[in-house]
């Protein structure tokens, strides 16, 4: 009898314990950015400057953020996953200057840096302008 108990008892708490967790999922893109901030203590998203749909069910933000009273640009991957998004990817990039022109940060979503605002344009290299500023961010997508 003790034997069973102990079974179903195992089985209950792996099944439990296995169950993927949703919480930092939402209903768009925009929600799962804000979400990881709650529930995570990411960057708090204070201007999202722009998100690029890769697929039907993945997309990349680029955002400014906030934390610990510093602000910085993040790049962020969201991927649609059972009908609601979910951040998979998220990379603090800093903010652009001149010293980081050379530097660049890799997730195993995509690599991303900054990019002088005249520099051309390459069809497998996103970019996406900052707002009142000289710079703008690239992004490899894999």
């Amino acid at each position: 009898m003790y034997r069973f108990f102990f079974i179903l008892m195992f089985l209950l708490i792996l099944t439990v314990g296995c169950q993927q967790n949703n919480s930092s999922s939402s209903n768009t893109p925009k929600e799962a950015l804000e979400q990881i901030h709650i529930d995570e203590g990411y960057a708090e998203v204070v201007d999202i400057y722009e998100t690029i749909e890769i697929g039907d069910d993945r997309v990349i933000s680029v955002y400014k953020g906030i934390i610990n009273n510093s602000e910085e640009i993040y790049v962020a991957n969201i991927e649609q996953v059972d009908g609601r998004w979910l951040v998979t990817d998220a990379q603090n990039i800093g903010m652009p200057s001149d010293d980081r022109l050379n530097q660049s940060s890799v997730t195993e979503k995509f690599k991303a840096g900054f990019v002088d605002k005249n520099s051309f344009s390459n069809d497998e290299i996103i970019t996406i302008d900052l707002s009142n500023s000289n710079f703008k961010v690239w992004i490899e997508v894999f």
